[in-house]
């Protein structure tokens, strides 16, 4: 383009990630349900316990359903949202329940959560990966909070030195394959 060329104008339409224009449906707008729902159900468990009994429930049943998308289309991002929405849920709604006392119960979950992503997603014959050393730091980092919040043992003192030992049995078992 030279300084003769008349000025060109660009009109932009819309934004999308398929490359195609989005075509108008006819509906509501899923997306638009789902965020009055959820407003709807957060500002209730403000208000009444049992309605933060449902709002627990219902984040349960919003991780359950990331998992299975993210097990179904392959996606990382909804699989590791979905394991941390359904952890944490799951541990409102227990501690709710007073089935479960004291803290670090979401970081246990949590961290039991990605391990399991780790080993179902593993291959036959290949390392675990980071991933499973993640899981397992934050499930230890939960265990011990919820250890020593239910039993008066300092397990506080002991994570510091199981994490090391932890990282020599990785280094020494790295060395051998």
């Amino acid at each position: 383009m030279n300084e003769q060329d008349p000025p060109k104008a660009v009109r932009v339409e819309g934004w999308s990630f398929d490359g195609s224009l989005p075509a108008r449906r006819p509906g509501l707008p899923l997306v638009g349900v789902f965020l009055i729902v959820l407003g709807l159900f957060l500002a209730a468990g403000q208000l009444f316990r049992e309605a933060q009994l449902g709002a627990s429930a219902f984040f349960l049943a919003v991780g359950f359903i990331l998992v299975f998308v993210g097990m179904r289309d392959r996606s990382d991002l909804a699989l590791y949202s979905g394991v941390f929405v359904t952890a944490l849920a799951l541990s409102d709604l227990l501690s709710s329940l007073n089935l479960i006392h004291g803290s670090g119960w979401g970081l246990l979950f949590l961290g039991v959560g990605v391990m399991a992503i780790a080993l179902v997603r593993s291959k036959p014959g290949k390392r675990w990966g980071w991933t499973l050393g993640i899981g397992a730091f934050l499930a230890l980092w939960g265990g011990s909070d919820v250890a020593a919040s239910n039993v008066d043992f300092p397990t506080d003192r002991l994570i510091g030195p199981l994490l090391l030992v932890l990282l020599g049995l990785y280094i020494v078992s790295r060395n051998r394959s």
